[in-house]
């Protein structure tokens, strides 16, 4: 094959031993086609007039390509210009459209639900959501068959066998709607813009418009008698349970105390002695603030000494808070509560307690100074049943129940509640809330039938309407 070039290998030998950087050996055959020496190596370089009759100059190989091959690329390129194409815009848009196939190859390893769940909605759950771990733990644990899937071809017959598996199983209808949703938010999240990226993971949730089947028969039954248990549970708390509670707290406190005393007894004096202390452990003083406020246990856990702000000008305290399940944005809904009588008692006790703390967490864990296990409560709530004699069907979360049951009994205004509850309107408390005391309603009931009642003898019989 003759050579295409003038510059061959031995003159190209010779001038990169010899030549200084910036200097060039040109082919007397082929026009505007050069070596040029750099100071590391060199390159293979074309000069052309483009389409638009600009000088320009592009670098068409690198040093290590041998002068016919370098030529035979000049060749072509110089072809692409009588065919009406630039070459260096035609090599620029190669590589574009190469980065661009790389990205979309990174890009579509996220598309593997694991790989997106693990590596994007993993940290931006725990990065911005206070208890986004538990619904990531909630997304791995009803839809970790799903990870190796691609999430754009996911559907809804995969969505459908996961809710008959789990139906068949006896999980709640409502534990159902809110897993699915979950799984749902995160595709839908997968399908917007990600911070700095332009084109979303996911063109389209697949899932989007789907929705779980109709209730069966059997299921409304269910749902009813299930919704029927949770009316009971808003009821106010009778007196015997107030009471009950109120005895299993004392006799909690008087067991801590004495198992104190003991292990002080035998050995480890190091301990404190509880005996003068009125809250020898964090739940007595994080139940009577459920008691007194109707806060949600996650709240509770949350609270920093911070959010008691007192204003000296009215000798008043107020517990300032957003609600979890409303932190959302910056705009969210504070709480203001009131501090006052007992429970200002209560935050004044535990602050002393605490060597008059002001600032971080109002309850923490002892032995690593962070915030306590959101659920940690539990174990010492079955405690506190057990001493007072509590029915075991009562949920700590009932004393919200009772507090909101409380005021509506009351007649304290849906709003004034739903303020205090951190709802963000009284819908909620009307719907579950707003019910007429059973006696009261019998009385009414009496008084009115008593309207009708008139002693009337028609033939010599006494008749009542």
């Amino acid at each position: 094959m003759a050579d295409l070039t003038s510059i061959t290998q031995a003159k190209l030998t010779a001038f990169k031993k010899d030549a200084t950087p910036r200097q060039q050996l040109g082919c007397d055959k082929i026009s505007g086609f050069f070596y040029l020496k750099l100071a590391q190596g060199g390159a293979w370089r074309l000069r052309y007039t483009d389409l638009l009759g600009k000088r320009r100059t592009a670098t068409i190989a690198d040093t290590n390509i041998k002068p016919n091959q370098a030529a035979a690329e000049a060749i072509s390129w110089k072809a692409k210009l009588r065919e009406g194409i630039d070459p260096l815009s035609y090599k620029e848009s190669l590589a574009q459209t190469q980065r661009e196939e790389e990205q979309l190859k990174a890009a579509n390893v996220y598309l593997k639900v694991g790989a997106f769940f693990e590596s994007i909605y993993t940290p931006h759950k725990i990065d911005n959501y206070r208890y986004g771990a538990g619904t990531l733990k909630g997304i791995k644990h009803n839809f970790s068959h799903l990870f190796d899937r691609d999430m754009d071809k996911l559907n809804s017959a995969d969505i459908l066998q996961w809710y008959n598996k789990r139906r068949s199983k006896g999980i709640m209808r409502s534990t159902l709607i809110r897993d699915f949703g979950a799984f749902k938010a995160m595709l839908n999240y997968a399908a917007q813009p990600l911070r700095g990226v332009s084109e979303p993971i996911l063109k389209v949730n697949p899932i989007k418009n789907f929705t779980l089947p109709a209730l069966t028969i059997k299921e409304q039954d269910d749902l009813e008698e299930h919704n029927a248990k949770l009316s009971h549970q808003r009821d106010i708390f009778s007196d015997d349970v107030k009471q009950q509670i109120s005895k299993g707290l004392v006799l909690y406190a008087d067991s801590l105390k004495k198992k104190r005393r003991s292990s002080i007894a035998h050995g480890k004096s190091h301990l404190i002695n509880l005996d003068n202390h009125t809250y020898p452990h964090w739940f007595i003083p994080f139940c009577h603030i459920a008691r007194l406020t109707g806060m949600r246990p996650s709240d509770i856990y949350a609270l920093k000494w911070e959010n008691l702000l007192f204003n000296q000008f009215n000798n008043q305290t107020t517990l300032i808070f957003t609600p979890s399940k409303t932190k959302k944005s910056e705009n969210s809904r504070k709480v203001k509560f009131p501090v006052t009588g007992e429970l200002k008692f209560v935050f004044d006790s535990w602050a002393a307690q605490q060597e008059q703390a002001k600032s971080g967490l109002i309850f923490k864990s002892e032995r690593t100074n962070k915030a306590i296990e959101r659920k940690a409560h539990l174990r010492h709530w079955k405690q506190v049943k057990t001493l007072g004699g509590v029915p075991e069907s009562l949920d700590f979360y009932s004393f919200r129940h009772n507090f909101i049951s409380a005021l509506v009994a009351r007649g304290v205004p849906v709003l004034t509640i739903a303020g205090l509850v951190g709802h963000k309107d009284g819908s909620m408390i009307a719907a579950n809330y707003l019910r007429h005391d059973e006696l009261s309603t019998e009385s009414l009931l009496i008084s009115i039938s008593d309207d009708w009642t008139l002693n009337t003898n028609i033939k010599g019989k006494n008749v009542s309407f």
